[in-house]
């Protein structure tokens, strides 16, 4: 083809879809084109616009690579000296022939003149369910089964005296920092409800409504989990007693602010972080800019944990060898009964909401399912309903017809208090964790479980590895050992991805019924 400049577009055009089909990035992509156009520019300048040339690409070992030919006396268009009215001047162009995993070269060869441009071969990053967590469980198998054969004595010594108090303080660490952020994540999430109006329109019903189904999953879990752990016990010491009932309710109530926090009693920390979120909201913008503090506060924390969840899956791996050179094998080997319980009681509470949602709301349950399919798509391979969170909100607003603001009102919230597979998780693993060491749970103790099962589900982390911090809460709450937290992440990883994608299905459901109710749709 002749060197004229609608040539020149189309050839351009063509190089620029062929790296981007390939995989390359957008900058270098970007750099190879303008590199391209101005070569074959300063070669029309050269030798005219009748000039013929070549483009040819390719793929050699799955890296893609276009050579442009042009048969004609030597001429580096990379690199020549130019006039005063060329567009990039040679310094612009060797700024341009910087790539990140790119390359453009210019040869001379049996008489043509080549422009070479390619680009690495894909890397597309190995992807494991669990990622890291996993990695770290598989490790912790394996250097479990190699101590072993170790003396009985250095083993002792290295399970008691380096790993122990290692994994101590990485828990206490874990617990402390997770104490601060779910105060500040229950606050900010209330104070998201801009005025006292909107909290007892909508913001009562709302979290009123979360708070009734979590308490009806808490109910469903404990009658399944009581299937595989038959732990509950209604007899004996464990019958109701009123004096320990009202001393329960009264233990919620902090009489130290600190110490709350020092000691890491969350039922306290959760009980004030609603009262200073709701006065904080009644008082409005009489205290100016305490909302902003609040949210910057929690962005913080927020932070913070981001460099904790880094030291997760090393605390992972300490605390599955540790259990595993110290315990029996047939207590870790327990958790596909974790996994089943779990899955289960969540399939029956997506059920029931399903058979509300048509029966009750009047919606038609495989269109709905249909709709909101991408989204679910997303949370059951990335094992985060937060990675599906704008994917969900696209598809209310637009797919689902729920009106906006309700929607940036309500599928936010639902992530912060609604968050039914970890109260299910929180639930079976308090079953779990009696049933191996052979405890049972009174009234009274299931009454901290329900506590412990709403407030954790709103304090844990949406992202990979962050149930570790509620697991080791729970289990200091319930005073059973630490060791416990290997196999409990252990399940969380099995069951952590199907879980991710049945939370988004019920939240788009109790969307889709607090919508009818409430009449916010946009008409069609």
């Amino acid at each position: 083809m002749n060197l004229t400049n609608q040539n020149i577009d189309k050839v351009i055009e063509d190089i620029r879809n062929f790296f981007q089909k390939a995989g390359v990035s957008r900058k270098d992509n970007l750099k190879i084109c303008l590199v391209a156009e101005e070569s074959l520019l300063r070669w029309q300048e050269r030798f005219g616009e009748d000039k013929d040339f070549q483009l040819n690409m390719r793929k050699w070992f799955g890296a893609p690579k276009i050579t442009i030919r042009l048969k004609a006396e030597p001429f580096n268009p990379l690199d020549n000296e130019l006039e005063d009215d060329s567009i990039f001047s040679n310094d612009i162009m060797q700024n341009l022939l910087q790539y990140d995993t790119a390359g453009t070269i210019y040869r001379y060869e049996n008489g043509c003149n080549e422009l070479i441009s390619f680009s690495t071969r894909e890397r597309k990053p190995l992807k494991i369910p669990g990622g890291s967590i996993t990695i770290a469980i598989l490790l912790a198998i394996m250097c479990s089964f190699a101590a072993s054969f170790m003396p009985q004595e250095i083993l002792h010594i290295l399970t008691g005296e380096v790993v122990a108090p290692i994994l101590s303080a990485l828990m206490s660490l874990i617990v402390t920092v997770t104490v601060f952020m779910m105060f500040f994540s229950i606050v900010s999430s209330i104070c998201a409800i801009e005025s006292t109006s909107t909290l007892s329109n909508i913001g009562f019903t709302v979290i009123g409504r979360f708070f009734f189904l979590s308490a009806c999953i808490i109910a469903l879990s404990i009658f399944i989990s009581s299937l595989f752990f038959p732990v509950l016990s209604f007899s004996g010491d464990s019958s109701i007693k009123i004096g320990e009932i009202i001393n329960l309710f009264l233990s919620i109530i902090p009489t130290n602010i600190l110490g709350s926090f020092a000691e890491g009693k969350v039922l306290q920390v959760t009980v004030m972080a609603f009262l200073v979120g709701i006065c904080i909201t009644t008082i409005g913008n009489r205290i100016p800019n305490v909302k902003t503090v609040i949210v910057e506060l929690n962005v913080l924390i927020f932070k913070v944990m981001e460099t904790i969840l880094r030291i997760i899956p090393f605390t992972v791996f300490l605390c599955l060898f540790k259990t595993l050179t110290t315990n029996d094998f047939s207590d870790v080997f327990l958790v596909w009964k974790i996994v089943v319980a779990e899955l289960i009681t969540y399939a029956a509470v997506v059920v029931v909401m399903l058979i509300c949602l048509k029966f009750i709301s009047k919606v038609h349950v495989a269109d709905f399912v249909k709709k909101i399919s991408p989204a679910v798509i997303i949370a059951l391979s990335t094992a985060s309903s937060m990675a599906a969170f704008p994917k969900n909100l696209e598809i209310a607003k637009n797919v689902l017809r729920v009106d906006e603001k309700f929607c940036t009102f309500f599928l936010p919230m639902a992530l912060a208090l609604f968050a039914p597979s970890l109260t299910i998780e929180i639930v079976v693993n308090s079953f779990y964790a009696a049933a191996v060491f052979d405890k049972t749970i009174p009234i009274v103790q299931l009454l901290i479980i329900a506590f412990l099962a709403i407030q954790l589900s709103i304090a844990t982390p949406k992202v990979s590895g962050g149930a570790l911090a509620s697991f080791t809460i729970l289990l200091t709450q319930l005073g059973f050992p630490l060791d416990l937290v290997g196999p409990l992440m252990i399940a969380n990883v099995l069951a952590d991805n199907i879980l991710s994608a049945l939370n988004v299905v019920s939240q788009d459901c109790e969307l889709m019924t607090v919508a009818k109710k409430m009449k916010f749709f946009y008409s069609t």
